[in-house]
């Protein structure tokens, strides 16, 4: 069976009683005026928060970009494909060799043979680490005037592997290369596991 509970309730004088009470205690005007006109005020969002919001997102996009930029060589070497981002930007990073090997001495070399040119890519592939690394395949890109792509192979060398601190050399060839390639670019692709 449920209990219930009496309690009494205190009064609550009326306005008039109230301003008279208070009247009687030498309250002022304003101070029993506002005693008879206090109601639940509803709180407003302040101007002010607005533009701390806005000032917020400001800061957070600020910090953002001076950590890439600033931090640029790590985010490099976190996300690898984020180095083409700061490329197109013309900003210089730089990169880790993860691969422990180098490109050196590249030439190409143009031969016009029985109406047939014959371009040739020749260099020297060495291991900068004190233990052997295997060979990845070598890109070859030929790049027109703007540096952009026209056209890419990729070759491989009979050596499996480069000694500590050894080198390999490679060449490869490509007929006809189209007429708009100004330049070569040479890269090693990084074996996938």
């Amino acid at each position: 069976m449920p209990k219930s509970v009496s309690e009494e309730i205190p009064d609550i004088p009326a306005p008039e009683e109230a301003a008279s009470a208070a009247a009687e205690e030498g309250l002022s005007i304003e101070q029993m005026t506002a005693a008879q006109s206090a109601k639940p005020s509803v709180a407003k969002p302040a101007k002010n928060s607005r533009w701390i919001s806005w000032l917020v997102l400001l800061l957070i996009v600020v910090a953002i970009v001076l950590i890439g930029f600033f931090g640029r060589n790590y985010v490099v070497q976190v996300w690898p494909s984020s180095a083409k981002l700061y490329q197109s930007l013309q900003i210089n990073v730089d990169t880790t060799n993860l691969l422990g090997l180098e490109i050196h001495d590249l030439t190409t070399k143009s031969v016009q043979q029985n109406g047939v040119t014959t371009l040739t890519v020749a260099g020297v592939i060495k291991n900068i680490t004190e233990s052997p690394q295997p060979l990845p395949r070598i890109g070859v890109s030929l790049l027109n005037e703007k540096d952009e792509l026209v056209y890419s192979w990729t070759t491989t060398v009979e050596a499996r592997e480069v000694a500590p601190w050894g080198q390999v050399e490679f060449s490869t060839s490509m007929n006809q290369p189209p007429e708009e390639a100004k330049n070569v670019k040479v890269d090693l692709i990084e074996i996938e596991n």
